[in-house]
């Protein structure tokens, strides 16, 4: 197939325009990765080098489909094309070992669970805690936003003094945080602009572009030198403010980028009518650097929205469960996979997920539920110490999850004894396993340190006993069945299980699913529950949004200041619009009235008023109210499936 076969209009200007750069505009369900796909089509029939051409996604799912879809057109060199998410081009970059001595750092991400003993050894320089979280967000967000580069940084004497030691900590432990990941790319390919380990590209094309922060968007511009640029984007689908999007990047593109080229995308063909005139009713409410229309298509259905209210969350999980097995027992022939369900506290969508798998055993059905919470998979200490135990039986030089193992999951982390080894350590040049070893040994007496060899002796049988297994009972023992702390990130473990041989390839491709998670498409066996955030970029027959309850869409800090609560609400009201538009044909809209005080104060859903002992009163999120004329009226629960017959 040519590249431009069956192209007509904006989507053929997109993918024909011969100049740089590009801008595209554009909102959801339009098409953009079908023109950004049939613009590099263009670019290898027209002999473009295929390993020149990089195209940057927000994720492997997107990055992946890429390559499918140019692969299905039976273009040439499609597989060799460079479809990456920034992240995984710029570790790739640091892992290079001229980079490593250039930089003087490791490219080993910290995982969430690893952060927290950095927290335990520093919060006694810098009151605690809370302030050291605060100092880490301040950091990463220095480096996110490209002050890190400005004279002086960082002025402050409390922050200088912490960026010591934070650097200290890190080269230590040969590790980074991963909001350094990218900086750090970015500092290295612009000292060394004819280094032979950068990667060069002729052609850079560019999704979800406010998406990204300032350094990514650095980034990219200096991977693309003299190259031709595309970049696609959306400010109304920005929704990642807490790794500091700078979504002002796609309004102010031509500003920053001379003789920039401009095509706009905003005739929404994936979404029935009535799906896009709610959307657009709701994003019209925000306040927008440069807005414009979301339209419908006029060859589209109307499709079928429901607004749904229940008397308790259990009744919401339940229906919600109910319905979607009735959907899919009346539409034969719809893979589960067309049903996405997106809630934004995973206990109601774990819950969702029980219940569905449950109906599915009771009544031999061909499908099951599926939930995609890997954000938190290792957030329990059954899960951080089995992913650790996997980390060191693969590298026991692995000095981050050594640290970790060494905490034992204590409230002090052992801190002060590990203070006293990791000084010894450092100023003897040896590693913290060494160190152990020659305690261990009693060739080395350190006061106060009986705990460490303790547990470090403990490590030892624990890693010998791991050692024969097979990759099945290995992650048996790690994330054992049953266990409802290890639940998650077993499911993670399982389904990467078939594809992996050796012990490293297991803990490789369960660290990437968990911190860049790749989500199944829609003709799979399974229902996807996920957050709102992870439904960026996917479609579905049906979708289900969960818990639409104020203090969960949106979720509001109300001690910030007036400002930055207004921003937090923009920013919901925009996760809230890409979710709304993920739907093809049927939306349903759900929320609870009820929910136990306990679960409320679990979830962090601030609860203004009681319904009795124990039982809070939720309210409808306020989005509702914003949804336009064409939205339904709201139905109770009962009516809605006295109605259905389900």
């Amino acid at each position: 197939m040519l590249w431009n076969t069956g192209l007509q209009g904006t989507h053929l200007n997109i993918a024909a325009y011969p100049g740089t750069p590009l801008r595209v505009l554009a909102g959801p369900g339009t098409g953009k990765t079908f023109a950004l796909m049939r613009r590099a089509a263009r670019l290898l029939e027209q002999g473009a080098q295929p390993n020149r051409i990089l195209a940057v996604t927000f994720t492997r799912t997107a990055a992946n489909e890429l390559v499918e879809k140019l692969a299905a057109l039976g273009v040439p060199g499609a597989d060799l094309v460079a479809a990456k998410t920034l992240h995984s081009l710029s570790f790739g970059l640091l892992s290079r070992n001229a980079v490593f001595q250039a930089l003087g750092r490791t490219a080993r991400p910290l995982m969430d669970y690893e952060r927290n003993t950095l927290v335990c050894d520093l919060q006694d320089q810098f009151g605690g805690k809370r302030a050291m979280e605060k100092l880490i967000e301040a950091f990463e967000a220095y480096w996110a936003r490209l002050q890190h580069q400005q004279p002086g940084f960082p002025n402050d004497p409390v922050e200088q003094a912490f960026s010591h030691a934070l650097r200290d900590w890190l080269v230590f432990h040969r590790a980074m945080l991963v909001g350094e990941v990218v900086p750090l790319a970015l500092d290295f390919v612009t000292q060394n602009p004819a280094h032979p380990d950068i990667p060069r590209f002729d052609h850079v094309l560019v999704d979800a572009y406010q998406d990204l922060n300032r350094a990514d968007q650095a980034l990219i511009d200096a991977l693309a030198g003299n190259g031709a640029v595309t970049v696609i984007g959306d400010e109304d689908q920005s929704i990642y403010s807490f790794r500091n999007a700078h979504p002002e990047g796609i309004v102010e593109y031509p500003q920053t980028h001379a003789n920039t080229h401009d095509e706009l995308l905003n005739e929404c063909r994936r979404c029935p009518r009535r799906v896009v005139q709610i959307a657009s009713a709701l994003i019209n409410h925000n306040q927008r650097l440069a807005p414009k229309a979301l339209n419908p298509c006029p060859q589209n259905g109307e499709g079928v929205v429901y607004i749904v209210q229940h008397n308790s969350v259990a009744d919401e999980i339940e229906t919600l469960a109910a319905y979607i097995e009735w959907y899919l027992s009346t539409h034969a022939g719809i893979p589960a996979g067309e049903m996405l369900v997106l809630a934004n506290r995973r206990m109601i969508g774990n819950g969702i997920r029980d219940a569905l798998n449950t109906r599915a055993q009771q009544n031999n059905r061909p499908w099951s539920a599926q939930s995609f919470y890997f954000e938190d998979a290792l957030s329990t200490s059954v899960a951080a110490e089995g992913f650790s135990l996997l980390t060191l039986l693969v590298d026991p030089e692995d000095r981050p999850a050594l640290r970790y193992w060494l905490s034992e999951n204590r409230p002090d982390c052992r801190r002060l004894p590990y203070a006293r080894q990791r000084q010894h350590c450092a100023q003897n040049g040896i590693a913290p396993r060494v160190g152990l070893d020659a305690m261990v040994a009693g060739n080395l007496n350190l006061p106060y340190t009986g705990a460490l060899v303790t547990r470090y002796q403990q490590l030892q049988q624990r890693l010998a006993a791991l050692m024969p297994l097979d990759i099945p009972a290995l992650v048996d023992a790690l994330f054992p069945a049953g266990n409802a702390e290890a639940a998650a990130v077993r499911q993670a473990a399982l389904l990467i299980v078939p594809n992996v041989q050796t012990q490293r390839e297991l803990l490789d491709e369960l660290r990437t699913d968990i911190t860049q998670p790749e989500l199944p498409g829609t003709q799979g066996p399974s229902i996807r529950i996920m957050s709102l955030h992870k439904s960026k970029g996917l479609t579905a027959r049906l979708v289900v949004i969960a818990a639409c309850v104020a203090g969960i869409l949106p979720s509001i800090d109300f001690t910030a200041t007036i400002e930055e609560q207004t921003r937090q609400r923009q920013e919901q009201r925009r996760l809230f619009y890409v979710g709304l538009t993920r739907s093809t044909e049927t939306l349903v809209v759900s929320s609870a009235v009820r929910i136990p005080r306990g679960v409320a104060m679990q979830m962090g859903v601030p609860v203004m008023a009681g319904g009795g002992y124990g039982v809070a009163i939720l309210q409808a999120s306020p989005f509702l109210a914003e949804l336009g004329p064409h939205a339904p009226n709201s139905i109770h629960g009962n009516v809605w499936r006295a109605g259905l017959g389900f």
